[in-house]
C-alpha cells in the first residue's frame, strides 16, 4: 500500500489546535535531515568555466555550478558536496558549489539561469512548503525541472537540553499538554520544520511557541545553552552534543521505525516525516540535456564513497529516472497541498 505523505504547519507563533483525547495515528511527508560534517567553503560563482552547450545530449560540457539555497555547512550543503565529489569522480568534469544565505536568491539564480546544464540547484520539500504557504510566489512544478532525485533524506533527532523536564518523547508531550504555549521550539517559518511541528500539534492536541531558527549550528546552540526548549537536528551531530553531555535526544523522527545506526533512541510515530534531494534545473531544459545530467547521476546508489558520506548525515543513496523524479516531486507537491489546506494555511 502506497504510503501517504502528510504535512503539518503552523502559525508563526504558537498555534491552538482543536482538543484531542491522545495522539492520533501520524501522518506522513518528506522530512529534513540534519548534517553532521562541516562543508568545505563555498565557491564563488566567478571561479565558474564556460557554460555546457544545451542540447548535445552529453554533459558535463563545461563547468557546472551546483547551487545550495542556504549556508554552507546545512544538511543540504553536505548532500550537495557529496553530490560534488561524486559527479567529478564519474564524469571528470568541473563543478562547483555555490551557497545562497537567502533561499530566495537561489531560486532566482536557477530560474534565470541557462538551461544548457551548466547550473543546477539542490534542495528537499521546503520549496514546496514554501510555495504552499506563499512565502515564494511562483510554482516550483512551472519554474522547474526536475531532472533527478539523489537520496532520501532518512531520520533526524529530536533534542531538547540535559535538564529539560522530560526524557522521552512521551514525556515531552504530556508536559506541553500540561504547559499550552510555553515550550519553545525551533522552525523555520514556512519550512519543513513548521510542517513538522504543525503536524505535532495537530495530532498531539498540543500548543507549542514557534520561534525562528533555522540553522543547524543555531539550534545546537540555542538548545544547548537553554534559550530554546526543543529542536531537530541530524543524528550525527546530536549523538555528539549528546555524548557531551550538551542536550538529550526525545526521539527519532523519520519512517517511524528505529534508526539502524542509533538503535538506543526511540522512533517517533505520532509524526511520519521522510524528504528527499531533488536535482532542478532551468524549466527549459531540454530532453537530451534533462537525460544526459540524470544519467550522470544514475550510479550514485552504487558508489561506495557518496553512500558511506550520506549514510553517516542518516541518509540513503537513491536514483530515479527523469520520468520518475518528477512524478516523485509531483506527488509530493499533492499531499502536502492536502495537508496544508487541512491545517487552513494553503493558500493555493
Amino acid at each position: 500500500m502506497k504510503k501517504r505523505h502528510v504535512l503539518a504547519a503552523i502559525m508563526t507563533a504558537a498555534m491552538a489546535v482543536s482538543a484531542l483525547s491522545g495522539c492520533t495515528a501520524a501522518n506522513s511527508a518528506p522530512t529534513t535531515a540534519a548534517a553532521k560534517e562541516a562543508a568545505a567553503p563555498a565557491e564563488s560563482k566567478a571561479d565558474a568555466a564556460p557554460a555546457a552547450e544545451a542540447g548535445s545530449g552529453t554533459w558535463p560540457n563545461g563547468a557546472v555550478q551546483l547551487l545550495v539555497p542556504s549556508k554552507a555547512g546545512g544538511v543540504t550543503d553536505i548532500y550537495t558536496r557529496n553530490i560534488q565529489n561524486y559527479l567529478q569522480s564519474a564524469t571528470n568534469g568541473n563543478f562547483a558549489t555555490v551557497n545562497y544565505d537567502n533561499e530566495t536568491v537561489g531560486y532566482e539564480n536557477l530560474r534565470s539561469a541557462k538551461a544548457d546544464g551548466s547550473t543546477l540547484l539542490f534542495q528537499h520539500s521546503t520549496m514546496i512548503c514554501k510555495y504552499l504557504t506563499g512565502a515564494i510566489d511562483y510554482n516550483p512544478q512551472d519554474s522547474f525541472r526536475v531532472v533527478g532525485v539523489a537520496a532520501n533524506m532518512g531520520s533526524q533527532a529530536i533534542i531538547c537540553r540535559p535538564d529539560a523536564p522530560y526524557n522521552t518523547w512521551a514525556e515531552f508531550i504530556e508536559y506541553a499538554k500540561a504547559n499550552p504555549g510555553q515550550v519553545t521550539t525551533a522552525i523555520s517559518t514556512n519550512g519543513t520544520t513548521h510542517f513538522i511541528f504543525g503536524q505535532v500539534q495537530q495530532n498531539c492536541a498540543v500548543v507549542l511557541n514557534m520561534v525562528e531558527c533555522s540553522s543547524e549550528a543555531d539550534k545546537l546552540t540555542n538548545v544547548a545553552g537553554g534559550i530554546i526548549d526543543v529542536a531537530n537536528c541530524s543524528l550525527g551531530n546530536a549523538k555528539e552534543y549528546e555524548t557531551a553531555g550538551k542536550l538529550k535526544v526525545l526521539g527519532v523522527l523519520g519512517s517511524g521505525q528505529p534508526e539502524a545506526n542509533y538503535p538506543e533512541w526511540e522512533p517517533i510515530t505520532d509524526v511520519i516525516w521522510e524528504s528527499y534531494i531533488y536535482t532542478f534545473a532551468p524549466a527549459e531544459m531540454d530532453d537530451a540535456t534533462a537525460e544526459a545530467v540524470n544519467a550522470a547521476l544514475k550510479g550514485i546508489p552504487e558508489n561506495a564513497a557518496y553512500c558511506e558520506a550520506v549514510e553517516k548525515i542518516g541518509g540513503t543513496a537513491m536514483y530515479l529516472t527523469v520520468e520518475e523524479a518528477q512524478k516523485h516531486f509531483d506527488d509530493t507537491m499533492a499531499s502536502l497541498s492536502e495537508v496544508a489546506a487541512g491545517l487552513g494555511i494553503n493558500i493555493r
